[in-house]
């Protein structure tokens, strides 16, 4: 038992120097971490319908932009009609008389007439095997409706990117809270087993104490009861454990039984990381949504304003126009036409759209005047609970210290029959039970520096894309 202690202790205290001592080691203080944050990052599903909505936002500020060109249609139109109205055209009535005075004049003067007789027109008002084709070109010239639709479509892709870049932060961190709890249940079973090996070896000595009849059974009944206690706690810890696994494997999007790698160097993180812990970050992207939100709401104001504005805009139309479906020159015609669209009255419709959107630009404001206090007071309550994080894991270290050294004084106590069977478990149990409650306030306050990391938007998203 006492040599347990000792390689554990002195495994300890390798440890902590080379994390002293070894500015290397240091270096790569979360690498492992930071590949998996990475991974999460490419892999997560729902990150990736985030991804997808950003797409959709920047083809939509594509179309928007297309309103600005102008627009090129090929339109065809073939008539076939009968019936219908129509009108008289007395054209035989008007000029048969009149041919007929020339015809006689010329006949006079010994010359043949040739003036014909004609028959009176009727005009058909459908016409028939008639067609109309054309390409019309369509220029906008002057319309604020588009030219603010634009402005809209940019501010919603800062809202897409800062909702892409608030979620890939919240993954961040329950990346980071989960491989800790996964440490954190990696360590619980580290120090069962650690309880294990003292019973067992407790065990040991205490068999041949009764097999040397220097002791009587019911050592070894008390303490075969203590192993199966601590087998149990173990098992339960082991189950932790897996749990821990899966749901970590579940947020980088990998196979539920995936092994996962445990980073020693991400115990001494908290001292490595350094950025600011106090003040309202001015980066954070809820802030950044909603300012470009309400910015989009002014736009969406002035459009609606903008009805007092005519709208003018160019078309022209290159084509052919005629009876039956023939393309000559006869036929062809240029037509280009100045379209000038100004309402004047509709029922105060456009001043309600307007007064409408004037509200939701001042409701946004108010929702962005209370996230700007929500996020700070998350930011002191963050700061506050990692503050007393490291309080109690300072605590706990003390214990553990305590504990270790009165097991060591027990343990050798019982060794020369100073101190009895229930004290040395006893011993046992409170140094387990300080061993657990250290790693637990320890990795505690590792996911409290995450929660303070993620309040102050703190990790660099640039970094982890790379």
């Amino acid at each position: 038992m006492r040599n347990v202690c000792k390689s554990h202790i002195a495994s300890t205290a390798i440890l902590i120097l080379l994390f002293c001592f070894n500015p290397k080691i240091m270096s790569q203080t979360g690498s492992v971490l930071d590949g998996y944050i990475r991974m999460g990052l490419e892999n997560n599903h729902a990150l990736k319908q985030q991804e997808l909505n950003l797409e959709k936002s920047l083809r939509a500020l594509r179309e928007a932009n297309g309103l600005f060109y102008p627009s090129v249609g090929f339109e065809t139109q073939y008539l076939l009609a009968a019936g219908g109205r129509s009108i008289e055209m007395p054209v035989g009535d008007m000029l048969n008389g009149v041919y007929s005075s020339l015809n006689s004049i010329l006949e006079s003067m010994g010359q043949a007439g040739g003036f014909p007789q004609i028959e009176n027109e009727q005009i058909e008002f459908l016409p028939n095997n008639y067609h109309d084709t054309k390409v019309r070109v369509i220029m906008p010239l002057v319309n604020a409706e588009i030219y603010y639709n634009r402005k809209i479509k940019k501010e919603q892709i800062g809202m897409a990117q800062a909702e892409l870049n608030v979620y890939k932060r919240e993954l961040v961190k329950e990346i980071k809270t989960a491989y800790y709890r996964y440490l954190q249940a990696s360590q619980i079973v580290d120090a069962y087993n650690s309880a294990v090996e003292l019973v067992q070896e407790a065990h040991r000595v205490n068999k041949k104490l009764v097999e040397n009849e220097m002791a009587g059974p019911e050592k070894l009944y008390r303490i075969e009861a203590e192993l199966s206690q601590v087998k149990a706690q173990l098992t339960k810890a082991e189950n932790d454990r897996k749990t821990a696994a899966s749901y970590f494997n579940f947020l980088i999007n990998q196979p539920l039984r995936q092994h996962v790698t445990a980073d020693t160097f991400v115990l001494k993180e908290k001292e490595a990381m350094a950025f600011s812990t106090s003040g309202i970050a001015t980066n954070c992207e809820e802030l950044m949504q909603l300012n470009s939100a309400l910015q989009s709401t002014l736009y969406y104001y002035k459009m609606k304003k903008s009805y007092l504005v005519p709208t003018i805009s160019n078309v022209t139309d290159l084509g052919f126009q005629g009876y039956a479906y023939t393309f000559d020159r006869d036929q062809q015609y240029v037509m280009n036409a100045l379209n000038l669209s100004w309402p004047i009255f509709s029922g105060f419709q456009n001043r309600q759209r307007a007064a409408l959107a004037k509200i939701e630009s001042e409701s946004i404001q108010s929702r962005l005047d209370e996230a700007e206090l929500q996020i700070e007071l998350q930011s002191q309550v963050a700061h506050d609970n990692y503050e007393t994080s490291l309080k109690a894991e300072e605590a706990n270290r003390r214990s553990l210290l305590s504990s270790k050294e009165y097991y060591k004084v027990v343990s050798r106590q019982y060794a020369v029959g100073q101190k009895s069977l229930l004290d040395l478990l006893d011993a046992r149990n409170q140094l387990t039970g300080s061993q657990i409650a250290h790693t637990i306030s320890h990795f505690e306050t590792l996911i409290r520096l995450a929660e303070l990391e993620r309040a102050n938007a703190g990790y660099n998203l640039n970094s982890a894309n790379q």
